[in-house]
């Protein structure tokens, strides 16, 4: 069987892994839009539109056409949803965000999709960035609704992997393949949790591909939970060479401007259950050790 799908910004990290798995089962016919920056045409069964997403006139060019779903990767403002839907030739049985885990309503419980949402902006640009996606989620379902399209929300926690353009994983392995210590926060209480960007792509193809995923969000958020001990602990399992680290306190690494990219504090730590797509699509979580050796790897070759 062949899925249609319509791919809005799909060259970056995410998008650019999903298309490249997508393309090679065979089963997808990949329409993408994006600005051309990163030509995905080399993929087969992929073909390419240079196209904003918010520009009217050159979303009317594309054909007209019916598919099985939209991925949408890159909605971070209200309204990017309804105008695209506004003037997109065609129609689409299924409408895929990718949204954030950020979106809940802090507290120290497990969330689960179930817990509630946020309900107000923080301040600072991370949270104007949530808050947005808090807005989109609600966005889409009025937008799909008036369109007898089916919903689907997938809230990822960190996302780690190759083509990770957020300097998080990608920053500390920099250092390390460079020989410069790496920064570790003494007495950061933080925990956290990530989803390897291989299963994040695997959790979108499974909503294309299953019924039962229309009508749900998904959190994608493997059971591990991290410390900065246990990440630089992997980190030096998986390098194949020796690195120093510099330890330094929570307060020393504000003061100094030490961009550590994970939560810091228990305040800023939050937890997710990411049991659901397991549980009814079938969706598997790589080990955080198997998923960061081949990360670095990746990144190694960039960085030598």
């Amino acid at each position: 069987m062949s899925y249609k799908v319509l791919v809005i910004g799909g060259s970056y990290f995410l998008g650019r892994i999903f298309c490249t798995l997508a393309s090679r089962t065979g089963e997808f016919e990949l329409t993408l839009i994006n600005r051309g920056r990163y030509p995905m045409t080399h993929l087969p069964g992929l073909r390419e539109f240079r196209c904003d997403r918010h520009d009217p006139v050159g979303l009317s060019q594309l054909p007209k056409a019916d598919y099985d779903a939209v991925v949408d990767l890159c909605a971070y403002s209200p309204g990017d949803i309804a105008s695209l839907l506004a003037n997109l030739p065609g129609k689409a049985k299924r409408y895929i965000l990718v949204s954030t885990a950020d979106v809940y309503a802090r507290s120290p419980d497990v969330k689960t999709e179930d817990s509630p949402l946020m309900e107000a902006p923080g301040s600072g640009a991370a949270a104007e960035y949530t808050w947005n996606k808090r807005l989109l989620e609600a966005e889409l379902a009025v937008s799909c609704a008036g369109r007898s399209m089916e919903t689907v929300i997938l809230r990822p926690a960190f996302i780690y992997g190759p083509y990770n353009y957020a300097p998080r994983e990608s920053w500390y392995i920099e250092k390390a393949v460079k020989g410069e210590p790496l920064p570790v926060p003494s007495d950061a209480e933080g925990r956290f949790q990530t989803v390897y960007v291989k299963d994040a792509a695997e959790a979108i193809m499974e909503c294309v591909r299953q019924s039962a995923a229309a009508g749900r969000a998904f959190n994608l958020a493997a059971p591990e939970v991290l410390d900065y001990p246990g990440f630089i602990e992997t980190l030096r399992l998986v390098s194949d060479r020796p690195f120093t680290t510099r330890s330094l306190t929570v307060e020393e690494s504000l003061r100094e401007g030490v961009p550590l990219p994970f939560p810091l504090t228990a305040e800023e730590s939050e937890l997710f259950s990411g049991e659901r797509i397991t549980r009814l699509l079938g969706v598997r979580y790589t080990p955080f050790k198997d998923g960061m050796e081949k990360t670095f790897r990746a990144f190694r070759s960039v960085y030598e």
